[in-house]
């Protein structure tokens, strides 16, 4: 009985240990820049970070703040629900997300594409680089 005890909470905690690696992995300050963009008048152009912490992330473009709110990662995939800044969008934004040395990309699972969101959904498009 002990042995079963021992090997179900092996399993359990290998069970659990990507989820929590990949919490633990995209910690941090991440950044991408845009170029070239017309949309919106060119507001989508300059240097994005997206700083994440555990359960919450902040972004700014160029240095200005531009949402702050809570995140929840599931394995490869991450909610992000803005709780507030200029940009925030009132519902939730679902994207899998893949890390590949000090790269982070984001692919679109849902996603509202309202004016406020939309913001969200073009620049999670762009390839992040871990700062």
């Amino acid at each position: 009985m002990r042995r079963f005890a021992i090997v179900f909470a092996a399993v359990v905690a290998l069970g659990i240990a990507p989820v929590a690696l990949a919490a633990g992995s995209l910690s941090g300050r991440w950044t991408t820049t845009i170029k070239g963009s017309k949309l919106f008048g060119g507001a989508l152009n300059g240097k994005w970070v997206i700083n994440f912490t555990p359960g919450a992330y902040h972004v700014t473009n160029n240095g200005r703040a531009i949402v702050h709110g809570k995140s929840a990662i599931a394995g490869n995939v991450i909610t992000l629900k803005d709780a507030s800044g200029s940009n925030a969008c009132s519902t939730k934004g679902t994207y899998r997300f893949a890390l590949r040395g000090t790269t982070l990309t984001f692919k679109r699972i849902h996603d509202s594409r309202s004016s406020n969101c939309i913001g969200r959904v073009l620049v999670l498009a762009h390839k992040f680089t871990k700062a």
